[in-house]
């Protein structure tokens, strides 16, 4: 029997213990076998959210700095988010490439609309569409995502390779698939990683910051975080749905309070 079951602290060990042993050489050693059968026709997808950060800073190790960076720029994002990858790229000295869409999403919206859950337009011009190009063009047999199957029911049944139809069959390596979010905050401080401000700001996923897809608190929160983007959206036409939503509430409150 372990003296100390009742000691949290040296229980606490044990758990790190067991979390590099099985969790980091697990990711390690699915990224050194992608070098194995891709050689260096591999590429890291950056978000630059947390998830990203810990695959780029594992690829690092294995592939070195040459390996290209690919950040899709969809021309949504947060102002931070930006800026954030610019920094970590001159801080890491990165291969950063950047992917961008034909257009301004915004102006997209104008005449199109904004996307539904039952219509999500968007996801492959501003997304799939400038990736599939930079992996084309760059010879990318295999890229490197952040993706964990604790996100949602629907990647529960990820593994660490898998082929995606993009205009050729690339593969999406997963090395932390079978990591928790928990275990993604515990190695970014374990290895004191700069991540994305906006965690700090409250914010939980640090994509496009104007999704219509985002749920009310999304919107209640950049009210507070960032007033001038949330005023410029309460007047955009066509009118934001979430934003629509939020001035229904807030109409309907203050009639009960009168």
């Amino acid at each position: 029997m372990i003296e100390t079951q009742q000691d949290p602290a040296a229980l606490e060990i044990v758990n790190k213990k067991f979390f590099e042993e099985f969790r980091i050489k697990q990711a390690l050693k699915i990224l050194e076998t992608t070098k194995e059968i891709f050689g260096n026709n591999v590429a890291v997808a950056f978000s630059g959210g947390k998830d990203s950060l810990v695959i780029l800073h594992l690829a690092l190790k294995v592939f070195g700095p040459e390996i290209p960076v690919i950040y899709n720029n969809t021309s949504a994002e947060f102002p931070e988010t930006v800026k954030y990858v610019r920094s970590l790229s001159k801080m890491w000295d990165l291969n950063l490439i950047v992917a961008r869409p034909h257009k301004s999403f915004l102006l997209e919206v104008k005449e199109r609309g904004w996307a539904t859950h039952d219509c999500r337009w968007c996801c492959t011009p501003y997304k799939k569409d400038p990736s599939k190009k930079v992996l084309l063009d760059n010879s990318i047999s295999a890229l490197i995502v952040g993706t964990i199957r604790t996100e949602s029911i629907y990647r529960r049944s990820i593994q660490p390779f898998k082929i995606y139809k993009q205009g050729g069959d690339i593969v999406r390596v997963h090395p932390i698939y079978d990591w928790n979010q928990q275990e993604v905050w515990n190695y970014i401080k374990k290895e004191e990683l700069p991540y994305n401000p906006l965690y700090d700001k409250g914010y939980r996923r640090i994509g496009c910051w104007c999704c219509p897809l985002n749920g009310i608190s999304h919107y209640k929160r950049l009210s507070k975080t960032h007033p001038k983007m949330y005023a410029f959206l309460e007047k955009f036409e066509p009118r934001h749905p979430a934003i629509e939503r939020l001035s229904k509430n807030e109409n309907l409150v203050q009639k009960v309070m009168k």
